[in-house]
């Protein structure tokens, strides 16, 4: 650290008058210094800056995001992030509150009493406030409670600094001198250490963000030296060339660049080294818009005036219209018909003709509605009223049938990519018509469920053929977790099979991921309306490693299957999840001291790291994926960690060393400023950078990872160790991108190649566009374009090309539990068991196939639908309400106990009901609560387990869809009028099945049209609503 000069002087030649500069800091994101007369503090959107009555944050080109200043805003002194970087900042003085604000909205989310005036503040494990009476006062970052104090000075405080557990502190004694001596704490065991000592008066510390020990302590006078805390004798000494006292310094987080900024309104910067930089990788300078300079026109006299352009004017013009000289005038009077005007004869100024008969007297034509927006669908209900009328209109068979696709090195996005929504009419989201997105056999999943960014990654699990079976002989066993992700999985991964092309949703499952705390602290939960700059790329990368590390939680078990034929025992300590996504790794750590330790840990997830630090190839330009996929792997840092032997935190270096390669390989690709976009569009003789297929082989502690033909089944230079398990062919299998518009939020979609024995016929290839409900056939071409600033990666899935060899299905669980339709479940505490309303199945009626049931289910409501109102009167459907169910009754349908209810489960909810639809569902206030229930009562899984295994035994349902006319059906052919005063499930599931058994005698008879006409017309004479104490006429049908 003897190298240090000074690199230039600067200073403002613009001010007339001597400014002091109090504050100074380095851009951590851009190659940027700032400076000012209030204390600064850089994120990644903006400079926020602090005065003593607000508190401003400005971008870099200098225009005002947001200022706050009010009452709690009084005597402001300092500031520094909390526990969330660039998104929270705590700000403190010589005022009662300390104030945590929400960086994005400039809003104060949380104030804190401190009765300590603090001066100066800086954010480590503990978020460490320097106060005016010498002490510094540690407080947690979550909550800001007051953890340790320590006296450090018998003054103020005038700078603080951390590095690890380290903690540095510079002030005054008792009688406003300058202490001498720089103190250092220990914050793990709040003990001090031996000071530094400092004759010229220390004034302000840096800490050097590389070296963890070496420390800058600074006086005012300009002198400052640099040494190692641990090795006070280490000393180099400097004195900046300045006249006047330095008031603000900083050190970049290079630690290559140091910067004073004086009373004389002078800056001086320092380097230590040739070509010094502020930040190890930065972004390029966001400079503000200069407005390009007016051409000089030169006019002729044969030259047009319009060769000048039109000026601006502040002041109206004369054909600006006043307004009290403007009218409404309403709708333009319709055109009278020409018939009319042809034979319109005159008498004076009065014309009459006789009427053509083309309207009624007096009518007015309708105002035409508004045409239909191109692009988008039509409702249900739209397409039936045009055909009604018999003015249908033409509008494609799918979205974009037009759409030029992306090619190989294109940039221009198409339509399909963007972010779709449902649209909702009056008749709800049956209406909508999804048909329109999606002409696939895949089915796609909707949108409007909290946290759906979840379906991207829900679409890559489902087409992962191993873990979808996994899932699905899970549902099967005798699970139970309430909340078990792996069960809701395969719920949802059984619906994607049987919806053939329809849209799915994943409500239950994201219903029960909202319950778990573990995703809650690990922010994995979507905000309610983010914004255009929301990291939907972190989100789901975070979200990639906690289903596997979940589900590898759900399906552990003693005695695990042996998914993996290469496995030598038939029961391992290893899970099924572990078997299929777990690298095995060995993790050393190296001290200085020669102490070596190692463990054993099974990775899910690969991050590819872009730095050049470890890598072999000194041309960054020229990595090639494999290079950085190999670097990733087989990791090597230089962390400081706790050695046995030297009894303290020493630098190490720690290697991670694979020991096996997965059956499915995940990557995370990174996200933000960390992906080098240059990387994804470089293409090699149109060969684009990310790799189809790829090889691996492990060689005692190294591997190996190569490119692989495309039209290659084998790395034939591994030809001798083909059947060795430390080795690998690989082929890409999904990319999950993220699609960022600009002032637009941005979303994710993913691409994945269909299984070979899953491909539909006609298709372009196996590739497939899920964009949510959107499903499309694209090429491969398009799939690895990544020219476009639009489109970035963001998850990657690789599967091994001989994984079907390699997996053993027959080792799953293929015998489903059905102890579960015998059992008496209910988790009520006041059942009353002598008012049971439903009789459990017997294992002699274990339903066969074709059995026949009769269902209902009642719902409640948790969600009050949210409408607006347009200019034109009509309402609009923003969100429709949400439905949970609250009761579900099965029947028997056949046999010496028929119509009597088996199942009659009410389901527990700990959610908020908003309206209990108690009319209509016979479901009130109590009946879903625990505690007060005295039902039947079940979490929804055990409902939705029992249901699927009715389904999975080959039952046939029968139930009803029908409103008011459920009603007249069973008034005109049973000579019943239900649903009088509330509904009750049972009793319309047996109404069901005893309708649908005159179906059968109907039809049998062949005489079903005729009953049915009879129907449509004694409904129509009493308005489709039945005629209390009458029934009707047929005297054969009772």
């Amino acid at each position: 650290m003897d190298s240090w000069y000074e690199v230039l002087t600067a200073c403002d030649p613009s001010l007339n008058v001597v400014q002091s500069i109090s504050a100074i800091a380095f851009d951590p994101y851009q190659e940027l210094l700032w400076t000012g007369n209030d204390k600064l503090l850089v994120s990644d959107s903006g400079v926020i800056s602090l005065s003593a009555d607000s508190i401003r944050m400005t971008n870099r080109r200098g225009l005002v995001r947001w200022t706050m200043s009010n009452e709690d805003t009084t005597n402001l002194h300092c500031m520094a992030y909390t526990t969330i970087p660039n998104s929270e900042i705590l700000a403190a003085g010589k005022q009662h509150n300390m104030l945590a604000i929400n960086i994005a909205r400039g809003s104060v989310v949380k104030k804190v009493e401190s009765e300590n005036e603090i001066v100066v503040m800086r954010k480590s494990r503990l978020v460490c406030c320097g106060a005016t009476s010498g002490e510094v006062i540690l407080r947690d970052p979550n909550t800001f409670r007051v953890e340790h104090r320590i006296r450090a000075h018998t003054g103020t405080i005038s700078d603080i600094d951390t590095s690890g557990n380290l903690l540095l502190t510079c002030g005054f004694s008792v009688s406003l001198i300058i202490d001498p001596l720089v103190k250092l704490f220990d914050i793990r065991i709040m003990r001090p250490l031996a000071p530094i000592s400092f004759y010229s008066g220390p004034s302000f510390i840096r800490m050097h963000p590389k070296l963890s020990t070496t420390v800058f302590v600074v006086s005012r006078s300009g002198q400052f030296h640099v040494c190692d805390v641990g090795n006070a004798s280490d000393i180099h000494f400097y004195q900046a060339n300045t006249t006047s006292y330095v008031n603000a310094v900083d050190l970049s987080t290079s630690g290559e660049m140091l910067a004073f900024g004086d009373s004389a309104s002078i800056i001086h910067l320092w380097g230590d080294r040739k070509g010094s930089k502020i930040n190890a990788y930065s972004n390029n300078i966001e400079l503000p818009a200069v407005a390009p300079p007016t051409p000089n026109i030169l006019v002729g006299e044969n030259d047009p005036l319009s060769l000048i352009g039109m000026p601006y004017y502040r002041e109206p013009l004369l054909s600006v219209w006043p307004s009290n000289m403007m009218f409404e005038v309403g709708n333009p009077p319709p055109k009278i018909d020409p018939d009319i005007m042809n034979n319109m004869k005159m008498i004076d100024f009065v014309g009459y003709a006789p009427n053509p008969g083309n309207k009624k007297r007096n009518q007015v034509v309708r105002w035409s509605r508004k045409k239909h927006k191109a692009g988008t669908p039509k409702f249900h209900s739209e397409k039936e009223r045009e055909l009604q009328s018999g003015k249908e209109s033409k509008e494609p068979a799918t979205l974009f049938d037009d759409e030029a696709e992306l090619g190989a090195i294109g940039t221009r996005m198409p339509k399909y990519y963007k972010r779709v929504e449902i649209k909702y009419s009056r008749f709800g989201i049956d209406d909508f018509d999804f048909e329109f997105y999606n002409k696939t056999r895949y089915a796609g999943l909707e949108t409007h469920i909290t946290n759906s960014y979840c379906n991207s990654l829900l679409q890559v699990l489902f087409f992962t053929p191993s873990l979808c079976l996994v899932t699905k002989s899970h549902i099967g066993s005798s699970c139970s977790k309430e909340n078990c992700l792996c069960c809701e999985l395969g719920f949802l991964f059984r619906m994607l099979e049987d919806a053939v092309g329809r849209n799915c949703q994943a409500s239950n499952f994201l219903k029960a991921f909202s319950t778990i705390p573990q995703a809650l602290a690990l922010d994995l939960f979507e905000p309610d309306k983010p914004d255009e700059k929301f990291p939907y790329s972190m989100l789901i990368q975070n979200f990639n490693r906690f289903i596997l590390e979940q589900l590898h939680q759900e399906c552990n078990s003693d005695n695990n299957p042996r998914l993996l034929k290469s496995l030598p025992l038939e029961k391992t300590s290893l899970s099924m999840i572990q078997q299929l996504f777990g690298m095995q790794m060995i993790s050393v750590n190296k001290c200085q001291c020669g102490t070596e330790t190692e463990r054993n840990i099974i990775s899910f997830v690969v991050d590819l790291n872009y730095s050049t630090k470890n890598s072999k190839d000194k041309h960054t330009a020229s990595r090639s994926f494999v290079d950085i996929l190999r670097s990733s792997i087989r990791r090597e840092t230089q962390p400081k960690a706790w050695c046995d032997n030297c009894q303290q935190y020493t630098p190490m270096i720690a290697k991670k060393i694979p020991k096996s390669l997965p059956p499915v390989l995940t990557i995370n690709c990174g996200f933000g400023t960390s992906v080098p976009l240059d990387y994804w569009k470089s293409l090699d003789r149109n060969k684009p950078w990310l790799q189809k297929r790829i090889s691996m082989k492990l060689e005692q502690d190294d591997l190996i990872v190569k490119e692989l033909a495309s039209d290659a089944i084998v790395d034939t230079s591994y030809i001798g160790n083909l059947n060795s398990a430390n080795y690998a062919n690989y082929e890409i299998m999904a990319i999950i991108a993220q699609i960022r518009i600009e002032k637009e939020t941005p979303h994710l979609v993913v691409f994945i190649k269909v299984p070979n024995n899953q491909l539909e016929p006609g298709n372009k290839g196996p590739w497939y566009l899920f964009n949510d409900f959107l499903v499309r056939n694209v090429t491969e071409q398009e799939v690895f374009n990544f020219q476009g600033l639009w489109k970035t990666p963001v998850v990657l899935y690789y599967s091994r090309i001989d994984i079907n060899d390699l997996i053993d299905i027959s080792v799953l669980p293929s015998e489903i539990d059905k102890s579960i339709l015998f059992k008496d479940i209910s988790i009520s505490k006041h059942r009353l068991t002598n008012k049971k309303t439903s009789h459990l199945l017997t294992p002699e009626e274990l339903p066969q196939p074709g059995t026949l049931v009769a269902i209902d289910a009642e719902f409640v409501v948790l969600n009050q639908e949210e409408t607006e109102i347009r200019s034109d009167g009509t309402k609009s459907v923003i969100r429709p309400s949400r439905l949970s169910l609250a009761r579900v009754s099965v029947l028997r349908g056949e046999g010496p106990k028929e119509s009597i209810p088996f199942i009659d489960d009410y389901i527990a909810t700990s959610e908020p009901v908003v309206d209990y639809l108690t009319e209509f569902s016979g479901v009130e206030a109590g009946d879903l609560d625990i505690s007060t229930s005295k039902h039947t009562l079940v979490p929804l899984k055990v409902a939705y387990k029992k249901l699927r295994l009715l389904l999975d035994l080959g039952c046939v349902f029968v139930g009803h869809g029908l409103k008011k006319d459920f009603r007249i059906i069973t008034w005109y052919l049973l000579r019943q009028d239900i649903q009088t005063e509330t509904h009750d499930s049972i009793e319309d599931a047996r109404t069901a099945l005893a309708i649908y058994k005159k179906y059968l005698q109907f039809k049998a008879e062949g005489i079903f049209e005729e009953v049915l006409e009879e129907i449509y017309n004694e409904g129509k004479k009493c308005n489709w609503k039945p005629i209390p104490g009458s029934f009707g006429i047929r005297s054969d049908v009772t």
